[in-house]
């Protein structure tokens, strides 16, 4: 019932009453050509009108309450990823679909709204759904559908789908707040087929050196047969092995060996030769890509005594296949005579004399430097020596001090979560006293006091006259991994911190105005490319706004052609859409009228998880309906027949609407009318 209110007070009420009837009162007590019963409607309908027009000056407004009925609704998800149609020919395809069509017109039928969703999220007609998605993550993609429907009158999902899936966790483990319908699609019996399920495979391999490449092989029915296995490169065999299959059901490796040959990327096919009466050939064939180097980096590692800090060290190193590690302590020992990338000293400048001799050799000889000073370290003697080392040290004195990453470092990037983790790191040790930080320094991380970051460097590197050197005042260091390690079960920003600053030492320094890379070398078909660009000026400072031309092109005659503009030194370039296979880049950008150019490759990845198993999964679906309330079917007819057996009501979403009177169209109708009325009955009977 709605509900009359007022946004002045109502007590004005009697007051509009009083000035409408003096006025009426008035306008008509003078003597009129008209008899009494004609003044008194007159007086009347002049009443009325200002009466009116007075109460719509205290804004009434009309209170109701506003009843809307949602009707149930559903959702069609389609699974359309490739593992659906593995075995079906153009007839079954267009029949699952046409079942699915049929499905969403019983359901409208019965005043349901139905809405449709696929794998890669975009709804669509269901004649218009393309069976192509190479990722399947069921729980995400129901998940997903609850935070969309939440609020909504969900009847449920019908989900039509194999019961594969290859990413994320399991569907039958997560409570949805709406019931599933899963409808079965695929066979759950395995057919005859052989499966080149992974390939085992060093990233980087060394010009010269045979590599070993190991192939898992799953058999499905094909006992007392020979499979057959070839790796080809550049267009001809470069190994092959035949395995004999012993029996109907089994897993088997093929080890075989690749001599690296021409520096750069390279890519291998590994293909299983087809056997007769095999259901699925998709996945009898695999391509990898492997970047061949002209040797390892060799890094040195020399501390006068066994201390955690060097296992820790040389745990991270070691995680990098190209870089050769050689520990050496005086007394344990021997030094290996040879040439070095970098030289790490750990406990620098300390009184023993082998290990100081050894650190020195390779300084004379321009080799980049990490030196890390601890308690056993002479800083007196290290500021005398290290140009690049000034430190006044009070006595003997120490201080323990928190580490804080420089947030304006530049020389690397680091993990996304090294920051946030790196607050948690313990205490270290460090010389307590004053230093001199070079001007062409970049400091990684200061030292932290309780909460107040100090501009006092815990580690800072910098080149100088084509030298790297990086100095870092403390040790213990293996404190901040294990902290790491206890809070995350990882050691990744720890381990990333550490490595890029190796690298950075023990990269050459690489004077070209223009540089152009990829983040990475390899990504998989889904994922996109960006690239970097960094260029320099006459005195090698970084500068933006040049116009960077990018030629992707691929050796079967494809070719794209990108233009990118760095803005800052986040700028990068983002490129999509490539289809499996090796790439070449060139990237040009005009300096001064000279043109500047570099030349690389990168490769895309095939993703290949759809093909590995051929197995529906019925049970999943089977136990993700029972714990949703929900039903599984076999088939896609099967749901027809009940949805006349559903029984959901709508939901009744009732809102307060405030609505001033004086936007009500009638409103204005009726002062019309009593003006016109009044100055009618005044006209017809003589007056003005």
């Amino acid at each position: 019932m709605p509900e009359l209110t007022f946004e002045q007070s109502i007590w004005y009420v009697p007051l509009c009453l009083l000035i409408a009837a003096a006025i009426s009162y008035l306008v008509y007590t003078k003597k009129s050509p008209w008899n009494g019963w004609t003044n008194w409607l007159l007086t009347s309908l002049r009443f009325l009108l200002i009466f009116v027009l007075l109460i719509l000056l205290l804004n009434p407004l009309l209170n109701q309450l506003v009843n809307e009925v949602e009707q149930p609704s559903f959702v069609l998800a389609v699974d359309n990823s490739t593992s659906m149609i593995q075995g079906l020919d153009s007839v079954a395809q267009q029949k699952l679909l046409a079942d699915a069509g049929e499905l969403k017109t019983k359901l409208e039928a019965k005043n349901y709204e139905v809405f449709i969703h696929t794998l890669d999220d975009k709804p669509a007609q269901v004649s218009q759904i393309i069976f192509d998605q190479k990722i399947t993550n069921l729980d995400r993609w129901l998940r997903d559908m609850q935070s969309n429907y939440e609020g909504k009158n969900l009847g449920g999902v019908y989900l039509i789908s194999d019961g594969k899936y290859n990413q994320g966790t399991s569907p039958a483990f997560f409570p949805y707040n709406y019931p599933v319908y899963a409808i079965g699609v695929g066979d759950t019996l395995q057919k005859q087929d052989l499966v080149l399920q992974n390939v085992l495979y060093n990233k980087i391999a060394y010009q010269g050196n045979k590599f070993p490449v190991v192939a898992e092989v799953v058999n499905h029915g094909f006992a007392g047969k020979e499979a057959r296995l070839e790796i080809r490169g550049n267009g001809k065999v470069l190994a092959s092995q035949n395995l004999k299959l012993s029996s109907n059901e089994g897993l088997s490796r093929i080890e075989l060996e690749i001599e690296a040959g021409e520096n750069g990327m390279q890519q291998l096919d590994l293909r299983l030769k087809v056997l007769e009466g095999e259901s699925v050939t998709s996945n009898n064939f695999r391509r990898i890509f492997v970047d061949v180097v002209d040797g390892k980096q060799k890094i040195l590692l020399v501390a006068p005594a066994p201390h955690p800090d060097i296992k820790t060290l040389a745990a991270v190193i070691e995680q990098n296949q190209n870089y050769e590690l050689t520990t050496y302590i005086p007394g344990v020992n021997e030094l290996k005579e040879d040439k070095y990338d970098l030289v790490i000293s750990h406990q620098a400048y300390s009184r023993y004399k082998q290990a100081n001799e050894a650190i020195q050799k390779q300084r004379e000889q321009g080799v980049p430097a990490l030196l890390i000073f601890g308690g056993r370290s002479n800083i007196l003697m290290a500021s005398r020596t290290e140009e690049l080392f000034t430190f006044k040290q009070k006595g003997a004195k120490r201080d323990v001090v928190f580490g804080a990453l420089n947030e304006d470092f530049n020389l690397f990037s680091l993990n996304e979560d090294a920051r946030e983790n790196f607050r948690s790191f313990p205490p270290v040790s460090v010389p307590y006293g004053e230093g001199v930080v070079p001007a062409n320094a970049e400091v990684l991380i200061y030292q932290r006091v309780g909460s107040i970051q100090t501009d006092k460097p815990l580690l800072y590197l910098m080149e100088q006259n084509g030298q790297k050197s990086a100095f870092l005042l403390a040790d213990g260091i293996w404190k901040w991994r294990m902290q790491e390690f206890a809070t995350t079960d990882a050691s990744a920003a720890f381990d990333d911190l550490f490595l890029k600053t190796i690298q950075y030492l023990s990269t050459k320094v690489d004077k070209r105005k223009f540089k152009f890379y990829p983040e990475s070398n390899t990504y998989f078909e889904n994922q996109t490319v960006k690239f970097h660009a960094e260029i320099y000026n006459q005195i090698y400072e970084r500068i933006y706004g040049e116009q960077v031309q990018v030629v992707v092109s691929k050796d079967d005659g494809f070719r794209k052609e990108y233009n990118f503009t760095p803005s800052s030194a986040y700028s990068k370039l983002e490129a999509s859409n490539f289809e499996p296979g090796l790439y070449n880049y060139q990237a040009k950008v005009t300096l001064n009228g000279k043109t500047e150019t570099v030349y690389g490759k990168f490769s895309v990845k095939e993703l290949q998880l759809e093909e590995l198993d051929q197995v529906a999964d019925f049970n999943l679906l089977r136990q993700l309906a029972y714990n949703t309330e929900g039903k599984f079917y076999a088939d896609t007819q099967t749901p027809l027949s009940d949805i006349d057996n559903f029984q959901l009501k709508g939901i009744i979403h009732s809102q307060e609407d405030i609505f001033p009177v004086i936007h009500l169209q009638w409103i204005l109708f009726v002062l019309l009318t009593l003006v016109s009325i009044e100055w009618f009955v005044r006209k017809y009977n003589g007056g003005y």
